[in-house]
């Protein structure tokens, strides 16, 4: 295959899948790993990419979109998704709400009395304070973008709390990868709410389903997937998996 045949693949590979590992860049191109790492390099000197460990991403990926912008996204599809988790939550449960678009649109939709709320979105705290719910924020380094608090003061902080459920937004969802998003500190603050909750959910539309971000969030137990219809068409592949319990549509 001509060289510029390659990096025309690998750069349509990336922007279907945000990220690849050299594996899977091996297999679509049908080449050699010394012949994509090269292709890497160059590729990456043209700043068209950025190499990362075992793979490479789009240049683009390192700039999340604002949570304004993720707002008004899918919007119908996303209150179908927070409605649905809102009705999870059981008088005096306490919850983790983590930062997003799709867990704000939770808020208004929930009915349960007596509980207690932690979160590290800023802009969750105004809508939950409105519904009279005892709130919780969580201190540490906010990232501008999508209004989340983040960093080791913040995971040190969840530490310190168990949790009935925790809700979860996610940007990628893939069979191979398993739950990804582009921020390391996001990925790790997704990891502890996990960890100190009884049962994990995942709030994530369709457009979050085969897409693979730069962080991998590690967790002996997959948290349930609340989805739309749409969503459930678009994961066809995925519900097979033993691991993978999806609710919804």
């Amino acid at each position: 295959m001509l060289t510029d045949k390659r990096h025309a693949l690998i750069i349509e590979a990336l922007e279907q899948h945000n990220f690849l590992k050299l594996q899977q860049l091996m297999a679509y191109t049908g080449s050699s790993a010394s012949t994509i790492r090269r292709d890497l390099t160059k590729l990456q000197e043209e700043g068209l990419l950025t190499r990362v460990h075992g793979g490479a991403k789009l240049v683009s990926l390192s700039l999340e979109p604002e949570l304004s912008t993720k707002r008004t996204q899918h919007i119908e599809e996303k209150i179908e998704i927070a409605k649905q988790a809102a009705q999870l939550i059981n008088d005096g449960d306490d919850l983790y709400l983590d930062a997003g678009s799709t867990t704000l649109e939770m808020i208004p939709f929930i009915t349960a009395t007596g509980i207690t709320v932690v979160t590290n979105g800023l802009s969750h705290v105004e809508a939950l304070l409105k519904q009279g719910i005892h709130t919780y924020i969580i201190g540490g380094e906010m990232k501008p973008n999508t209004m989340a608090v983040v960093g080791t003061r913040a995971v040190k902080f969840l530490k310190n709390y168990c949790f009935d459920k925790a809700f979860l937004g996610i940007n990628g969802i893939d069979e191979t990868s398993g739950l990804t998003t582009p921020d390391e500190r996001e990925a790790m603050m997704k990891e502890v709410a996990i960890q100190q909750s009884q049962q994990a959910y995942v709030l994530a539309d369709h457009s979050k389903f085969g897409q693979v971000h730069f962080a991998t969030i590690k967790t002996s137990e997959l948290p349930i997937i609340i989805t739309s219809a749409q969503g459930h068409l678009q994961n066809q592949s995925l519900k097979g998996e033993k691991h993978l319990e999806i609710l919804g549509g």
